[in-house]
């Protein structure tokens, strides 16, 4: 549903947050073991892991991937 650099929200709201990468993707083996602490912790593969900015902190969680939504980009 989302790949790698997608804008997306919450569907309950809140900011702008970057896909940096889903859960189970083949392409970054070597985060294989904290693919396999995911699932420990209830999340599957495809479930999301996005960044974004408090203020100036990064902040990065993951997210249940039915949790989240595309941000449409807006036309000038």
């Amino acid at each position: 549903m989302f790949k790698t650099g997608d804008i997306v929200r919450l569907k309950s709201g809140g900011p702008k947050m970057t896909v940096q990468r889903l859960v189970g993707d083949k392409s970054s083996p070597m985060m294989a073991f904290v693919d396999q602490h995911l699932r420990t912790k209830g999340h599957q593969d495809g479930d999301v892991i996005c960044q974004w900015f408090a203020s100036s902190e990064l902040k990065s969680e993951t997210f249940f991937v039915d949790t989240l939504e595309a941000v449409v980009a807006e036309s000038n």
